[in-house]
């Protein structure tokens, strides 16, 4: 059984050049673990600009229930780490507002084409990537129920016909993820089996009900111990879709801000409409729509079809608007189903 120390874990994250991708046996790493640290994904000001987006936004919000009466002060000399805390504190509605895949900001669209980032997902996936709108901005508030997440793994929320191939999840904290602060916990080495029974979950009150849980007593007996990932600002968490996970409360008195991406090879099931007309026909007739079908994908990188890739948020925004609302596959028969999101 293999012990894994701090110490072990910060040895799997790996620094990265600008551009530079995975090496083979960082490739190897991630296979065999199931996850990989990436160090240096991103510089201060890409980090920075999305959080100055997601300031825009509290600041107009905040303005606005200071008006109503709702809001007794802006925070406004709070930072960035702890603002939401403060407001949260007094009105819980601008948390909700911005929490989960609502927003569809410059800065989210530039973090989710950063060249340094598809280099590294292109090592992963190969050179043709599509990227989903099934991302989520996470403010894990300090001592809030809503930010712990249950064991599960992304595959429990994904069409089945594609369990067996690579979407890559991106797991980004906009601030230091530390042990305190919850980041990510995952199961070294399960995601070599099979996709696990997922339930419901919010059996008690202090459990969001719209998350998918796998229970204690399911999680394979055979893998490795859970083990804590800390993660610095500006790098970033890679997992398999079978890689089970979950994060715990935040016991510090900063917010853990972080953003997780997901992509997958253009050779499996996707709903992206290619301008060109372009349709993978190698898909055989049983293959769903999407391995995700409730959220648009798109095209981030291609050498076959580079007119088809989405350059601009602007047409990233108008794929998302245009999408509908579309059900989940209720694969496991207790009638989970996505909640419905206003988009900003």
């Amino acid at each position: 059984e293999r012990a894994y120390t701090r110490a072990s874990v910060e040895a799997m994250s790996i620094t990265l050049a600008i551009h530079a991708g995975l090496t083979a046996a960082n490739i190897s790493q991630f296979h065999r673990e199931g996850f990989l640290v990436v160090d240096h994904i991103f510089t201060d000001e890409d980090i920075q600009a999305f959080a100055d987006d997601i300031t825009d936004l509290i600041d107009v919000r905040a303005q606005t229930l200071l008006n109503k009466g709702d809001l007794s002060d802006l925070h406004t000399k709070e930072p960035f780490e702890s603002r939401l805390a403060k407001i949260t504190a007094e009105d819980e509605s601008i948390y909700w507002a911005i929490n989960g895949g609502q927003l569809a900001t410059q800065g989210i669209f530039n973090l989710l084409t950063t060249p340094a980032l598809l280099d590294v997902t292109e090592s992963l996936v190969g050179p043709e990537i599509i990227a989903s709108s099934v991302y989520r901005l996470r403010p894990k508030l300090p001592g809030h129920w809503h930010g712990i997440v249950p064991w599960h793994q992304d595959s429990g929320y994904f069409e089945p016909y594609c369990d067996t191939s690579l979407i890559l999840t991106v797991w980004i904290p906009l601030v230091d993820a530390t042990v305190e602060r919850g980041c990510l916990e995952v199961l070294p080495q399960a995601h070599l089996g099979n996709v696990l029974t997922h339930h419901p979950a919010g059996d008690d009150e202090n459990e969001y009900k719209g998350y998918l849980r796998i229970n204690e007593a399911d999680l394979p007996t055979k893998a490795s111990k859970p083990i804590p990932v800390p993660v610095q600002r500006g790098s970033a968490l890679l997992l398999t879709n079978r890689t089970p996970h979950r994060s715990t409360e935040n016991t510090s008195d900063v917010v853990r801000w972080s953003m997780d991406f997901r992509f997958q090879s253009a050779d499996l099931p996707t709903n992206y409409r290619a301008p060109s007309g372009w349709i993978n026909t190698a898909l055989p007739s049983e293959a769903p729509a999407a391995c995700y079908p409730p959220e648009a994908d798109f095209l981030v990188r291609s050498r076959l079809r580079p007119q088809d890739v989405v350059r601009e948020r602007t047409v990233f925004q108008k794929i998302r608007d245009s999408h509908g609302e579309l059900g989940m596959t209720d694969r496991w028969g207790a009638g989970h189903s996505v909640a419905s999101y206003h988009r900003t």
